[in-house]
């Protein structure tokens, strides 16, 4: 997965990205859990794009699982 999707599934739980890459990373595999089938996450995802250019620019990088 990379930063970027863990990025997205913060967003989509919590619908900021402020707090540190740290958290973002270590709570991914449990918000992927809970979106897994959710159907309505999809609508939590408006204005995930702006919030991440802004506060981490296009980064691509890859996590370790």
């Amino acid at each position: 997965m990379s930063f970027k999707e863990a990025c997205r599934l913060f967003w989509m739980v919590k619908g900021h990205l402020n707090t540190s890459e740290q958290t973002i990373i270590d709570s991914s595999r449990g918000y992927f859990d809970r979106l897994w089938g959710n159907h309505e996450a999809c609508y939590h995802e408006e204005g995930f794009e702006e919030a991440y250019n802004e506060k981490f620019g296009r980064s691509t990088r890859e996590l370790e699982d």
